[in-house]
């Protein structure tokens, strides 16, 4: 039996040259979008929408499943700084004032989130994130503005983004608080920290008698009445807090913990508020020391969770000087202290007290906190 074989016909060489070079010399190639053939823009979120590019999404109230697929993707795409038990710690602190809302595709898989709360004083929106396939596509719009419908008559408050805070006007927020700006800065393997070491400064770590203190000295810097949010926040697994006195009156206090993601935890100083850079710098060495022990660390069994060889975070006000030259001593001479290209605007709808940035040496929370 005789088989007959089809020749495969090859495209002329000159024709793939041409689609591989663009036409117009300094130009680039131009690429043939494609286009879901879905209805575009129609549909309740709630129900069952499609955005403007033909992805189908569904809104759904968060549960803590949807949220550690959130702290999951948003660490692998864009390194995010989250603990998976935040969200109950943020379920206790406000009860039915703190809300999750996420968007699903019919496959369930969390698409964003947003979430808020509603402190004494003031509404904050965080928790913001959408899957970079599912960007630009107005389901990040919609989560933002289902966010801010559940605020009644507060400030509204959210941590932009460089590239976000030019678009933060459409949703009413058209105020940036005086000397608001944020820095991230990452401390990698920092070899600086026995420099911190200030020996005459009361530092103790915090107890429940501390509490009032701690809140009275935090209300003096941020202007918003928190003891609550300090009671539960600064108990998160893994983390620790010290507090600075002076003739027993309150002059700074930090906290420092590990995030979620990565075989070796990320380290994050936050918050941490001080009179000045001495006081500051004692107790960075106080809330750091846990992880320095080099004498348990050897050639044969090295210690991997060592602090000098961990990256360490944290997002600074720019206006504050001494906290940048406190993170250059700490980085030490072979450290690397890297600043990120992005960021942080801290976006409002109306004017708020004037905050003593000067004494934020790091912020504490930059999804639901307001310094």
């Amino acid at each position: 039996m005789r088989h007959t074989r089809q020749a495969n016909k090859l495209e002329p060489f000159s024709d793939v040259l041409k689609r591989q070079r663009p036409l117009i010399p300094g130009k680039p190639v131009e690429m043939k979008e494609y286009e879901i053939n879905h209805p575009k823009s129609c549909g309740d979120p709630w129900l069952g929408a499609y955005s403007k590019h033909g992805f189908w999404y569904k809104f759904e109230e968060g549960t803590q499943d949807d949220f550690d697929q959130m702290v999951a993707r948003s660490f692998e795409s864009d390194s995010y700084l989250l603990n998976y038990e935040s969200f109950n710690v943020w379920r206790n602190i406000f009860g039915e004032n703190f809300g999750f809302t996420v968007a699903k595709n019919q496959e369930g898989t969390v698409m964003g989130s947003v979430g808020f709360v509603v402190y004494d004083d003031v509404f904050v929106v965080g928790l913001y994130y959408v899957m970079e396939e599912y960007r630009h596509s107005g389901i990040g719009y919609n989560l933002f503005q289902h966010a801010i419908r559940n605020n009644k008559s507060k400030p509204r408050i959210f941590h932009a983004m460089s590239t976000l805070a030019n678009k933060c006007g459409r949703f009413g927020l058209h105020h940036e608080i005086p000397n608001g700006r944020t820095i991230h800065y990452i401390v990698e393997n920092p070899a600086g920290f026995e420099q911190l070491r200030v020996p005459d400064v009361d530092i103790r770590e915090i107890s429940s008698n501390d509490l009032s203190a701690v809140a009275s000295y935090d209300y003096s810097i941020s202007k918003h009445a928190r003891r609550s949010w300090l009671n539960h926040w600064l108990k998160h697994e893994d983390s620790q807090t010290f507090v600075a006195f002076e003739k027993d009156v309150v002059v700074g206090y930090g906290n420092a913990r590990e995030v979620a993601g990565g075989y070796v935890k990320r380290l994050l100083v936050g918050p941490f508020y001080a009179d000045n850079q001495r006081v500051a710098s004692s107790l960075l060495f106080n809330i750091l020391k846990k992880y320095y022990n080099p004498e348990e660390d050897y050639e044969w069994d090295p210690d991997i969770n060592a602090l000098y060889r961990r990256n360490v975070h944290f997002f600074i006000p720019e206006v504050n000087v001494s906290a940048l030259e406190l993170l250059q001593i700490f980085c030490g001479e072979s450290g690397k202290l890297n600043k990120q290209r992005l960021h942080y605007e801290i976006c409002c709808s109306e004017t708020l007290p004037k905050m003593e940035m000067n004494k934020v040496f790091a912020l504490s929370d930059l999804h639901l906190s307001v310094i």
